[in-house]
C-alpha cells in the first residue's frame, strides 16, 4: 500500500467537500428553491397589505407593528454564542497584551 502524503489527503477532502458544496448550491439554483423563498415572500406581504386595506375600509384602528412579521429574527444557537463570547475573550486578551506591550515600549522611546 502506497503512502499518501497529508497534503494530497487535505487537498481531496477540501476538493470533494466544495465540489458537493457546488453541486447543491447548483440544484438549488436549476430548480428555483431561491426563487420559490422570494415568491412566499411576496404572497405574505400582498396578503398583509389585503389585510390593511380591509382594516381600513372596516374602520378598525391600524397600527404598523400588526402587519409585520418578526423582522428581528434571532439565527444564533447555543454553539455560535459560545464561539462569539470565546472570540470576544481571545479578543479582550490579546488587545489588553498589545496594550500592555506598547505602554512597555513607550516608556523606552519616551525616556
Amino acid at each position: 500500500m502506497k503512502k499518501i502524503k497529508l497534503r494530497t489527503k487535505i487537498f481531496r477532502l477540501s476538493f470533494i467537500i466544495l465540489f458537493a458544496i457546488f453541486i447543491t448550491v447548483f440544484i438549488s439554483n436549476k430548480y428555483g428553491y431561491y426563487e420559490y423563498l422570494k415568491h412566499e415572500q411576496v404572497t405574505l406581504t400582498q396578503e398583509q397589505i389585503q389585510r390593511f386595506e380591509q382594516d381600513i375600509k372596516d374602520g378598525k384602528y391600524v397600527d404598523l407593528e400588526d402587519y409585520l412579521g418578526n423582522t428581528n429574527k434571532n439565527y444564533q444557537t447555543k454553539l455560535s454564542q459560545v464561539g462569539l463570547n470565546l472570540s470576544n475573550s481571545i479578543s479582550n486578551i490579546i488587545k489588553s497584551g498589545v496594550d500592555s506591550f506598547f505602554k512597555y515600549v513607550s516608556k523606552f522611546v519616551v525616556e
